[in-house]
C-alpha cells in the first residue's frame, strides 16, 4: 500500500476546526475533594453522544458499538485477516484546571510558553481533546478515500475517569475479541511511552471527637490523629525497585476533615493515600501495608480500605506494534522517536494486564505546571495524525 500518497490527503483544516468545536465543550472533572467523574455523567454523555457520535456519523463512521459506560467503539476493516488494531482516545479532562479561558478554543502563538507558532488554546486539548479530533480526521481519510485493508481497526471513545480500567475492560469485554495491540493517544510529546508504574489508592479514616479550639485537651482532634498517620507513612520503607519504571511509594495525597465547623476541631479526618505498584505487586497487599505501618492509633479509630487500582504497564520495544508505530514516526520526522518510562499511571496498564500491550503516543504542547493554560501547536496536530494514519495502515494491511 503507498500510505504516503495516501496519508497526503489527509483534511488538517478539518483537523483544526474540529478541535475548535471540541474545545469549546466542557468535559472536565470539576474541581474538589471528589477526584472521580463517573463514564455516565451527565457532563459526558452529553459530550459524547451530542457531540462525538454526530462528529462520527458526519464523517460516515456509521459502524458503531455501544459499550457499558456511555462509550462508543468505531470498527473499520474487511476483517478478512487475524490483524486488529485497537485505538482508545479518552474524554475526561483532568488538568489545568486553572486555565483562564478553558473552553475558548483560540488560535494564538504560543511564544510566551516556547512555541512560537499558532496553537489552539483550550483546557484538555494536549490530554484529550486533539486525539479526538486527530483519530477523527484520520477516520475520514480512510472513508473518503475508501481504504481497504485486510486487518479490523477499532476506534474506542473511553470515558475514564474513575483511576482504575473499568472503561476498557468494558470496551475490550464488548469486543469480544483480544486485539493485537493498543495505542492509547494522549499527550506524550511525540514520544512513545513503553511503560509506567501502576497505583492503588488506600483510603484511610480516622474518627477521634470533635471539639471547640478553645479546649482541645477534652476533645480527640482529626488534625492531630491524620498528622500523626502520615508521620508514620512517611517512614514506611518499600524497597526494590524496576530498572525502567522506578521505585514504589506512599504518599497522602488528599485529606478531608469533617465537619468544618467555627473554631471546632474536627472528628474526622479522611486520607487517600497513593501507593504505587510495579509489576507483580499486589493491591491488596499493599494496602495491607499501609495498615501494618499505621498500626494502633488509640484512642482513634482507624479504618484502612482498598479503593481503586490501575496496574503497571510494560512493553517490550521491540514489538511489532512498538516497530511500526516507531517507523510511522520516522517516515514523518526523518528520525527516530523517543522512549520513554512514565512515573505516572495511565489506562495503558489495563490492556496489558488483560493481555494486550499497550503504548501511548500523542502531541505535546501546554505549559510546564498541571494547572496552568493548556494548548496544542497546530503543527503538533497534523504530525501525530500522520503517523498514526500511517501506522494504522502499516500494522492492517
Amino acid at each position: 500500500m503507498q500510505t504516503i500518497p495516501l496519508i497526503s490527503h489527509l483534511d488538517t483544516r478539518y483537523l483544526i476546526q474540529t478541535l475548535e468545536r471540541l474545545a469549546k465543550v466542557p468535559a472536565d472533572v470539576p474541581m474538589g475533594s471528589e477526584v472521580f467523574i463517573e463514564p455516565d455523567d451527565p457532563k459526558l454523555v452529553h459530550y459524547v453522544q451530542n457531540v462525538l457520535r454526530p462528529e462520527l456519523s458526519a464523517i460516515g463512521a456509521y459502524d458503531l458499538i455501544d459499550a457499558p459506560g456511555n462509550q462508543i467503539i468505531t470498527r473499520y476493516g474487511a476483517g478478512t485477516s487475524d490483524a486488529t488494531l485497537l485505538i482508545q482516545v479518552y474524554t475526561p479532562v483532568q488538568h489545568h484546571n486553572l486555565m483562564a479561558e478553558p473552553w475558548s478554543g483560540k488560535i494564538a502563538r504560543g511564544t510566551e510558553w516556547g512555541y512560537d507558532e499558532p496553537c489552539l488554546f483550550g483546557q484538555g486539548v494536549t490530554q484529550n481533546k486533539s486525539h479526538q479530533a486527530i483519530i477523527l480526521a484520520v477516520l475520514k481519510l480512510l472513508y473518503e478515500q475508501n481504504v481497504s485493508f485486510a486487518g479490523t481497526l477499532y476506534v474506542a471513545i473511553n470515558n475514564e475517569g474513575r483511576s482504575s480500567h473499568a472503561c476498557s475492560e468494558a470496551i475490550l469485554g464488548a469486543l469480544g475479541i483480544k486485539p493485537d495491540f493498543a495505542l492509547l493517544l494522549t499527550a506524550t510529546g511525540q514520544r512513545i511511552s513503553l511503560g509506567n508504574r501502576g497505583r492503588v489508592d488506600v483510603n484511610v479514616t480516622l474518627r477521634g471527637k470533635a471539639v471547640h479550639s478553645s479546649v482541645p485537651d477534652t476533645g480527640l482532634s482529626a488534625i492531630d490523629g491524620a498528622y500523626e498517620v502520615m508521620s508514620r507513612l512517611k517512614n514506611l520503607k518499600l524497597p526494590g525497585g524496576h530498572p525502567h519504571l522506578g521505585g514504589r511509594h506512599v504518599i497522602p495525597y488528599q485529606v478531608i476533615y469533617e465537619p468544618l465547623a467555627p473554631h471546632t476541631l474536627p472528628d474526622t479526618a479522611r486520607m487517600r493515600v497513593d501507593r504505587r505498584l510495579l509489576p507483580g505487586d499486589d493491591p491488596a497487599e499493599a494496602t495491607e501495608e499501609v495498615r501494618q505501618a499505621i498500626g494502633d492509633m488509640t484512642p482513634y479509630e482507624v479504618t484502612v480500605e482498598q479503593g481503586n487500582h490501575m496496574w503497571p504497564a510494560l512493553v517490550a520495544p521491540d514489538h511489532r506494534g512498538v516497530r511500526i508505530l516507531a517507523d510511522a514516526h520516522i517516515a514523518v520526522h526523518g528520525v527516530a522517536p523517543e522512549t520513554f518510562y512514565g512515573q505516572g499511571t495511565y489506562d495503558a496498564g489495563g490492556p496489558c494486564a488483560a493481555g494486550v500491550p499497550a503504548v501511548m503516543y500523542g502531541v505535546g504542547g501546554a505549559a510546564a505546571s498541571v494547572l496552568d493554560v493548556d494548548f496544542v501547536p497546530l503543527s503538533h496536530l497534523d504530525q501525530v495524525a500522520s503517523v498514526v494514519a500511517q501506522t494504522i495502515l502499516s500494522f492492517l494491511e
